[in-house]
Formats: structure tokens, C-alpha cells, sequence
């Protein structure tokens, strides 16, 4: 690899807030003739090193030291920081509030928090390992921002359940002691930190669907894995932040967005010293409005994790991928696919690639599917295939791809296979960044329908 090319590129970046990755790619490849005197090998290494110090550079930036061994954070304000080392380094995320409630059950006490509620469980794991399986949103991505707050109505379930016990059971026994002992441990966790938001977190892992029956007693059975926890020496009280952002009363999830969120940071850093992956973060909604053929890929990069709606995600992105790497630019959308013996189904979309139909499904995230083989497999095998309905158009079916379908979600991209009944993974599309990238993908998809 050619270190001196590589550095210029690295260095074009850095000084050129700009310019996008696949412009100053393509501006060197076209006018730096030592770059055009490269082996194809060392080109693809040249372009690979660049991409990952690109993918890299919030990690680069933790290892320049720049916040090391000071707790002078207030200087660092989001003004400063962007101006000291530009706006490539702005992490977008979303961020909501996990709020952390206590039972009302003595049973289910006695049961499964005789040794500690989940606010207990949660800062043994803090001090303990740094990274936790919580509950979380369908629509939470890596990097996303949780921050943990103990409900402010978890004193009077405590006190319900102490009254239930003083009535029911004798204050003597072996039974009642431990319940006693554990409502007090829970009391006082509650002093310090009810009604307060207390530790931060950050979105490691994608949002799963658990069936593990122990942990029935959690309203969601969405989990996902949360590390670089954090637990705030001043914890955040409600009256803090109640004017700009209102509690859920209808679950355990807060969404915090945009300026909400930015309002809420700034309440949290003037008093306590932070992670810089939650200092470098920020909340930055979706700009729909300014996506066009020439940016949604850069877009893309920037902001792919952030969707929260499907629509939101197929109007963005996947329609410009799919007109990118068919034979056409038309794509065919909500096509009606017909079966002998089973009712009209619709399939996302429906794209030419290499002279074939190839049927497509959009979602956010397909772990979060119950039965998404079951789904494609209905696509499968068809008898008709109207692609518009407006216009009755229909497919010849010598041109469909009958046996597998190729699925879309924000991490990647996948194929059904009918004749094994799995979904394989394809393509990840953090690898996407350029026109090549592109084109490797279209090949990609090709010889998965030959095969």
C-alpha cells in the first residue's frame, strides 16, 4: 500500500468538510498520476484503508487523547469541539429513555427480585462489566443512546407491597424477613436515584426478539445489547427536563429526538463529567427533503440507522439502491403475487437485474421478523405476478426469479433461498460507499440468482 497517497486522501478529508468520500476518490483517480501507476491490488488496498480510517475516525479521534485525564469537559462545548476538528467527526444518533419501574407483586418479588430489582441488576452491571441485554425500541441501531432513569412511581409500589406483607404474613417468619429486607435495599436505591435519570449507555447490538420465558416478567421482549455504561455522579431529577420532554406513561420507552435531546445532553454535561461517545453524539433528524440521486448514498452512510419508519427507509434509500443496481431505473413497487390455493400477497418490490424479475422485501430490521422465511416463501412459486395494477401490467414468468427473494433491511442485505428455507446474508451495507461498491453488489446479487 502507498502510504503518501493514502496520507493525502486522509488528509483532503480532514481539511475539506465538503467534499464527499466518493468525490475525492474519484478526484485522485482521475488527476494524481502516481495513484494511476498502482498495481489493481495496491488501488484496492489504497481505497480500502481510506474507507476504514473514514468508518474509523470517532475511534481515532478517542485515540488522539483528546479529552484524557481532564475534568475540564465544560470547555469542550459542541461549538468548540466542531470548530477544533470539523463536522466529519459528528456522530448522528437517536437516543430514548429507558424508564426502569420495580413490581407491584409481592409474589413476583419474592419470586425474582428477592436479590435486587432491575435498577440493581443494572449498576452491578455497571460496576461489574460495563455492558448489559436490556430491553429496548424495535427501531433502536448501533451507536444509539440509552439513558436509564428509575421511576418516580416505583416508591409507591415498594410501599403497597410492604403494606401487603405486613398484613399477610408474619413479621417473624423466614419468608418475611427476606422480603422486608429486600423492599428496604430497594427504598433506598430509590432515595438516590427515584425519578432521576442515572446512567447512560450505548446501542451495541442490533434489537432482537427474545423467547426466553425468564424474562416474561419484562413488558417488551425486544432486547438488545447495550455497553460503555456509565453511571452519573449527579444523577438528572425529572423537574430537570419535564418542560422539554414528557414521559411515557404507556410503556417503559421515551424517545428523545432533535432538540429534545441536544437540551437534555446539555442538562446532563453541566453537571457531570461524560463518555466522549455521548459528548461527540448528536441528534439530528433525517433531512428527507435534500435526498437525490447524486447524495443518498452519502446520506446513507451518515444517516441509514436513523430511520424509525420503513417508509422512511424505502423512500431514501432503498428506492435509489434498487434503481442503482437493476438493468433499469424503474422499479416496480407493492406487486401482486398470486399462488393456486392462497390469497393475493404484495411484495415490496420488484427489480430487473441480468433480464430476470427479482421480487424484493424492505424491512428495518429482520430480526425482528417472527416468520420472515414464511413470508418470502409466498412469493415464491407463483402463477401471476401483476407488477402495476394500475395498469395490469404482468410479468412473463420465464423472467421471474421463482426461488429466492432478496431481502433489504438497515444492516444489509440477504436472500431467501426456498429450497434450503433460509435467509443467507449477502451484502453489508456499511461496505457501501461508491459507484464500485455499487456494481460489486449488482454482481453479487446476480450470481446468488444463478446459483
Amino acid at each position: 500500500m502507498n502510504m503518501s497517497i493514502l496520507e493525502r486522501l486522509i488528509e483532503r478529508y480532514e481539511s475539506d468538510e465538503h467534499i464527499s468520500i466518493d468525490d475525492l476518490i474519484k478526484d485522485v483517480t482521475q488527476n494524481d498520476r502516481e495513484y494511476r501507476e498502482l498495481s489493481i491490488e495496491e488501488i484496492i488496498e489504497t481505497k480500502r484503508s481510506f474507507i476504514s480510517y473514514c468508518n474509523e475516525t470517532e475511534n481515532n479521534i478517542r485515540k488522539s487523547n483528546l479529552y484524557a485525564k481532564t475534568n475540564d469537559f465544560a470547555d469542550y462545548t459542541e461549538k468548540n469541539y466542531l470548530q477544533k476538528h470539523n463536522r466529519r467527526h459528528k456522530k448522528l444518533v437517536e437516543a430514548f429513555i429507558s424508564n426502569i419501574t420495580v413490581t407491584d407483586s409481592l409474589d413476583e418479588l419474592y419470586e425474582q427480585y428477592l436479590n435486587g430489582n432491575n435498577v440493581q441488576l443494572l449498576i452491578d452491571d455497571i460496576n461489574k462489566t460495563g455492558d448489559t441485554c436490556w430491553t429496548s425500541p424495535r427501531w433502536a441501531k448501533r451507536n444509539d443512546i440509552v439513558l436509564f432513569m428509575h421511576a418516580k412511581t416505583a416508591k409507591a409500589k415498594l410501599t403497597k407491597i410492604r403494606t401487603e406483607l405486613r398484613n399477610e404474613y408474619d413479621p417473624k417468619s423466614d419468608k418475611a424477613k427476606k422480603i422486608e429486607t429486600a423492599i428496604q435495599e430497594q427504598l433506598e436505591v430509590y432515595k438516590k436515584y427515584g425519578g432521576k435519570i442515572f446512567a447512560i449507555g450505548q446501542i451495541s447490538g442490533k434489537p432482537e426478539v427474545s423467547d426466553d420465558k425468564q424474562d416474561s416478567y419484562f413488558q417488551s421482549r425486544v432486547f438488545c445489547d447495550i455497553d460503555s455504561l456509565f453511571l452519573l455522579d449527579e444523577p438528572i431529577d425529572l423537574s430537570e427536563f419535564n418542560d422539554f420532554i414528557k414521559i411515557s406513561m404507556q410503556g417503559s420507552v421515551t424517545p428523545v429526538f432533535g432538540r429534545s435531546y441536544e437540551k437534555l445532553k446539555e442538562v446532563i454535561t453541566n453537571k457531570n463529567s461524560v463518555p466522549e461517545y455521548f459528548l461527540n453524539c448528536y441528534s439530528t433528524p433525517f433531512p428527507h427533503n435534500i435526498v437525490n440521486l447524486e447524495n443518498w448514498m452519502q446520506l446513507g452512510i451518515e444517516y441509514r440507522n436513523a430511520f424509525t419508519l420503513e417508509i422512511q427507509f424505502r423512500q431514501c434509500y432503498v428506492d435509489y439502491l434498487l434503481s442503482s443496481i437493476g438493468d433499469q431505473k424503474k422499479i416496480y413497487m407493492e406487486c401482486a403475487c398470486y399462488k393456486s390455493g392462497s390469497p393475493v400477497t404484495y411484495v415490496d418490490n420488484v427489480i430487473r437485474i441480468n433480464k430476470k424479475l427479482l421480487p424484493v422485501e424492505v424491512k428495518l430490521n429482520k430480526e425482528l421478523e417472527s416468520d420472515l422465511a414464511g413470508q418470502c416463501k409466498k412469493y415464491c412459486m407463483l402463477n401471476r405476478l401483476v407488477l402495476d395494477k394500475k395498469s395490469g401490467r404482468e410479468a412473463n414468468l420465464s423472467d421471474v426469479v421463482c426461488d429466492k427473494i432478496m431481502i433489504i433491511d438497515t444492516y444489509g442485505v440477504y436472500f431467501y433461498d426456498l429450497h434450503s428455507d433460509q435467509i443467507k446474508s449477502c451484502y453489508d451495507l456499511d461496505d457501501l460507499h461508491s459507484i464500485d461498491d455499487v456494481e460489486k453488489l449488482r454482481e453479487l446479487l446476480i450470481s446468488n440468482i444463478v446459483n
